[in-house]
């Protein structure tokens, strides 16, 4: 999508004179821009660390959703520096991470964790070589990406000059620099929050700065006012959370009161292990072990109870562990999986609204998401998902579950299926697309 900031030029104005020229934006603190010839006091290439050896200490705890993120890189850079050089540490297997020796600046903290699209920053003042200075606990959040023409992040009058520029766009405090050919560049990886950019050709020496507030999982594109370029049609797409677990129920949020008053005829989550040879929707196969462990009991509790448990943002979410056993059971192997009728059982609900489904999840072993047609006994799709380590947001288009659009039309059952050993953390699911509580009128 194009991300695009307010910008308001009221005026400008230029001054020169022998050594030197400016030419100044007057616009909000969000954004500004400025150009300038590059030597003499400017710092454009600010330097890494500088001073007496001191004896404090940077500590911090790096976390994903609320969990500890082990071995996140870490980088202190001075606030200023465009080199990128700083003081660099690790964090341990609690998420921790301590730079001792740190000396008297302002600085910029920068986390991330390879293969992942999170990170963060956080501006450190250090004003003493004596004190520690405790961050506490910080959240890896979406990482942000800026690309595109650099004639759409400078002004009017400055973009014509730059437009087919070569050079390199590095941005200050950070650890982050992307080369610019015939004015197209792209950075990803980005840490939300003010951005300071500074454009660097090779045929001149003038620089061009920008400065950005961004917000996690920007994806930037232009800085133009919103009057400047044709408006991006606002997409009509709706985010529907169809079950969070915080009632501790296994009945979805929609199901309808009296469907809950006639117990377990649809609406409601599942789970189930079984061999094939074994079909009873409340039993949980003994040649399979589920942790924590289940009393199936065909007059009370449903088994799907056991496994909402509570969740590290205070809430509850579905954590479950299947242990299979080491050889198939007769002709037939088991399988175990958390399921959910979006309406009754063994009838068929049109999605054919939905463009996507998306929740979070963690876990481990071969897992595929299984779209059933029970009301006909088909099996539309059996898609295969990789479940990472740490809780992450994931979405899958509906269109690449199910290609066939026919198929959209008359679905029973969501489930989350395993074939061998696995484990799953699983919370807040919810249908994106549009016109969605329409699901709920169909007869």
């Amino acid at each position: 999508m194009i991300f695009r900031k307010k910008l308001y030029i009221k005026g400008m104005e230029l001054k020169q004179n022998k050594t030197r020229r400016t030419l100044a934006l007057i616009a909000p603190l969000a954004i500004g821009f400025s150009l300038c010839a590059c030597g003499g006091s400017d710092n454009v290439a600010g330097g890494g660390p500088s001073g007496t050896e001191a004896g404090n200490a940077i500590t911090a705890q790096i976390l994903i959703a609320n969990a500890p993120a082990a071995n996140a890189r870490v980088k202190l850079v001075e606030q200023n520096s465009l080199d990128g050089q700083g003081y660099t540490a690790v964090t341990n297997d609690s998420g921790y991470v301590t730079i001792e020796h740190v000396a008297i600046g302002n600085y910029t903290m920068e986390a991330s964790l390879e293969e992942s699209s999170l990170a963060l920053q956080i501006p450190v003042d250090v004003k003493d070589t004596i004190n520690d200075i405790a961050l506490g606990q910080q959240n890896l959040q979406k990482s942000v990406f800026i690309g595109g023409s650099v004639v759409d992040f400078f002004a009017d009058s400055i973009s014509e000059a730059f437009k087919n520029m070569n050079g390199f766009v590095k941005f200050r405090g950070l650890d982050h620099s992307a080369a610019i050919t015939n004015g197209q560049f792209n950075i990803f990886g980005l840490p939300a929050g003010k951005l300071n950019m500074v454009f660097i050709p090779t045929e001149v020496t003038d620089t061009v700065k920008v400065s950005i507030e961004t917000d996690a999982g920007d994806s930037i594109t232009t800085l133009k006012p919103q009057d400047t370029i044709p408006p991006t049609p606002i997409s009509k797409n709706e985010r529907l959370l169809i079950d969070d677990f915080d009632d501790g129920d296994n009945f979805h949020l929609y199901t309808p009161e009296k469907q809950k008053q006639l117990g377990y005829t649809g609406y409601y989550w599942l789970l189930m292990t079984t061999t094939l040879a074994n079909t009873n929707i409340f039993a949980v196969v003994d040649s399979i072990n589920v942790y924590p462990e289940i009393t199936p009991d065909l007059f009370g509790k449903h088994p799907f109870l056991a496994v909402i448990q509570d969740a590290d943002d205070s809430g509850k979410e579905v954590n479950v562990k299947f242990d299979f056993p080491e050889t198939t059971i007769g002709e037939n192997t088991p399988f175990a999986f958390i399921k959910l009728y979006f309406r009754s059982m063994y009838t068929t609900t049109d999605l054919s609204m939905v463009d996507s489904i998306a929740f979070d999840a963690s876990g481990s072993g071969k897992a595929e998401i299984q779209i059933l047609d029970e009301a006909n006994g088909v099996t539309l799709a059996a898609y295969p998902i990789t479940l990472p380590k740490q809780m992450e947001k994931l979405q899958y288009a509906w269109a690449d579950i199910l290609p066939n659009e026919e198929d959209r039309k008359k679905v029973t059952s969501f489930s989350i299926v395993f074939h061998d050993d696995g484990e799953l953390r699983f919370d807040n699911f919810e249908l994106i697309g549009h016109d969605l509580q329409d699901i709920w009128k169909q007869e």
